[in-house]
């Protein structure tokens, strides 16, 4: 049988579910629930602190407890918008260097003694640049030596599913969005921004099954280019 406070919560959630409350209303208060259940404080309050702490309430101290704003109890879906054909893009290679600074390795999971790969590529709408992508894998995805072609690398996935059989793009990732103003000059002349013009940072982890580091990516993506849409699917 499930504890006191666990029934009242799943109660309190089939409530918000059922849209008893919209984002923004005031909740019950511990008051109520103790009226409600003909419970204890401590119980109210574990009720309560579950669904906080799940993301479905909020909390403003001296006014109350509200619905969450967030959609948490629904599946939301980001997806980029290209825009422009993806026919005409293409990429260019500018290095594939070995690394070993402390903020990557950190990033990638990797002792401080280890190393990794860095490549560096843009991509371009016919002669348009429009991304800067700098992909650090660690030394087990990548073959040695180094191909003297840097093209082989223009396509970082197709080149770790040849060499390991392992589809990136199959993997758990994290991805983060931010609007930057770069004051890189080379970032800059690379994507043929001034100084007052914005740039999408895009920073990616992919773990393997293990739970270690894939790859970590760190993108500048052009203001021009850059459109999300997110779908709401209902709860």
């Amino acid at each position: 049988m499930l504890p006191k406070y666990e029934q009242i919560k799943q109660d309190l959630l089939q409530e918000i579910k059922d849209h008893k409350f919209i984002p923004g209303d005031k909740f019950y208060s511990e008051a109520d629930i103790k009226r409600m259940y003909s419970v204890s404080s401590i119980t109210a309050v574990k009720a309560l602190n579950e669904l906080t702490s799940a993301g479905y309430l909020y909390r403003i101290q001296g006014k109350g407890t509200f619905v969450s704003k967030a959609k948490v109890s629904q599946s939301v879906k980001f997806s980029d918008i290209e825009l422009h054909s993806l026919d005409q893009e293409k990429v260019k290679v500018l290095a594939v260097e070995e690394g070993n600074d402390p903020e990557i390795l950190k990033e990638l999971g990797l002792a401080a003694s280890a190393s990794y790969y860095r490549i560096k590529r843009v991509r371009y709408f016919g002669d348009v640049p429009f991304l800067v992508h700098i992909t650090h894998l660690p030394k087990k995805l990548m073959k040695e030596p180094i191909a003297k072609n840097l093209n082989q690398y223009a396509s970082v996935y197709e080149r770790v599913r040849k060499d390991f059989a392992i589809d990136l793009f199959s993997l758990a990732s994290v991805e983060t969005n931010e609007i930057v103003f770069p004051d890189d000059a080379e970032l800059l002349n690379l994507l043929q921004l001034s100084f007052r013009e914005p740039a999408v940072k895009q920073v990616k982890h992919s773990y393997l099954a293990d739970g270690s580091v894939a790859e970590y990516i760190v993108s500048y993506k052009h203001w021009k280019y850059f459109k999300t849409k997110i779908e709401v699917e209902p709860a």
